[in-house]
């Protein structure tokens, strides 16, 4: 078992910035919707997804995975879907909306899973 720089001082560090960046995040969202009311419920939604993927990702998945990548190219998604839902008609919703789902394919299709080949070795 080695014991880096990283594991020893680096990763606390990155947890705990993890966990006071994900604990504003959901204090945004709270204050945004107490200030705004349903109209920045969309947003809201996003903050908290994405706190909650970039939590899980440090604490139970790892950055590393298909799967964390998938539900974070999903905060795209999810972001340009809030964005049409809302009103805002602009080109970056539809860049999030369609570059997001790309995305969430080119993962799915290229990502090996159950020691499985990779679609595009078969």
């Amino acid at each position: 078992m080695s014991d880096s720089s990283y594991d020893r001082y680096g990763r606390p560090v990155v947890v705990g910035l993890v966990v006071v960046l994900a604990v504003l995040s959901v204090a945004s969202a709270s204050l945004r919707v107490a200030s705004a009311g349903l109209a920045a419920a969309g947003d809201a939604v996003v903050s908290l997804y994405i706190a909650a993927v970039v939590v899980w990702g440090t604490f139970r998945e790892g950055y590393d995975t298909a799967r964390f990548r998938i539900a974070l190219y999903g905060v795209l998604v999810l972001w340009g879907s809030a964005d049409l839902i809302a009103g805002a008609d602009a080109p970056l919703a539809y860049l999030f909306l369609v570059g997001g789902s790309l995305l969430i394919a080119w993962e799915s299709y290229s990502s090996p899973r159950d020691g499985r080949q990779r679609a595009s070795e078969r």
